[in-house]
């Protein structure tokens, strides 16, 4: 038997059920009331009466209690307290016989065993160890969750950056090795003839590959014994480029020059538009 001068005592809640939680501070060894525990889950007195004897002669648990004397518990009538260590408590519980007739007559406390069955132990130690509420021990899983669920968003937004990044050094260099866009004479000519079509296809500035595109298709249909993707890989090999626009290559090409600009002239001429209040027909000297 222990006296209280070797205690940390304390009350806490369980579920709504109040507990006793008791230190030994000379082992460390932490303990609850069998009876608290007992008349918590719901057992009636006699009940508890009867499982704590079984407890107590248990060949097992007989050897984890401990009867603690002047332990202020809020009972004056009582003088000790017979207590179950932390550590065997689940086995204590997990030894508890629910007959049929209490299931029928306490359906509540088959429920209760349950719960105290898992979270007791935990809570009891929590009590000393951690200094957790009741509340608190709820609300961990949860925790746990969302902590994992933020770090789990916060990788994805790392691995995102970092897949941008490497996106933008590979348009980078895609850039890099694009050779300068010339202005030439012959740019400069076609270009309002572009301009015209976009305005008139409402198509959106910047947004000139989409007019390219349907005039390389045009292109194609009207002439399709000349293959510009031919043209472009001619034109980069004769010059050493990885890459090239494509109007530079088919500007390269005298012959493939003039069938596109032809093509050009013929739409402009089809929806009737005029360039510079000049006529699409009229030639304009173009020095090769």
């Amino acid at each position: 038997m222990t006296n209280s001068t070797a205690l940390q005592v304390t009350n806490f809640n369980f579920y709504g059920d109040e507990l006793i939680a008791l230190k030994d501070n000379a082992t460390g060894e932490i303990y609850t009331s069998i009876t608290h525990v007992l008349r918590g889950i719901g057992f009636t007195e006699k009940q508890i009466e009867h499982q704590k004897k079984k407890i107590m002669n248990d060949e097992i648990l007989k050897n984890h209690t401990q009867k603690f004397s002047g332990v202020d518990l809020n009972m004056p009538s009582v003088n000790e307290v017979s207590c179950i260590s932390n550590r065997k408590l689940p086995l204590t519980l997990a030894k508890i016989t629910i007959t049929p007739k209490m299931k029928k007559s306490q359906p509540e406390l088959s429920k209760k065993l349950l719960r105290y069955q898992d979270k007791c132990a935990d809570v009891l130690a929590s009590v000393f160890i951690d200094h957790k509420t009741t509340d608190q021990i709820i609300m961990q899983p949860i925790l746990d969750t969302l902590n994992t669920f933020t770090k789990t968003v916060n990788d994805t937004l790392l691995s995102l950056n970092e897949r941008m990044l490497k996106l933008e050094e590979s348009q980078e260099q895609v850039k890099k090795s694009l050779p300068k866009k010339r202005f030439s004479y012959w740019n400069s000519k076609m270009f309002p003839k572009y301009q015209l079509l976009m305005d008139y296809f409402e198509i959106p500035t910047g947004k000139n590959g989409i007019l390219y595109k349907e005039l390389y298709k045009e292109f194609h249909n009207a002439y399709p014994d000349i293959e510009i993707n031919q043209i472009v890989d001619d034109y980069c090999y004769d010059n050493g480029l990885d890459s090239c626009f494509t109007l530079d290559a088919i500007e390269h090409d005298k012959t493939v020059r003039k069938l596109f600009e032809s093509i050009v002239d013929g739409l402009l001429e089809k929806y009737d538009l005029v360039l510079e209040n000049v006529t699409v027909r009229e030639k304009t000297i173009f020095d090769d």
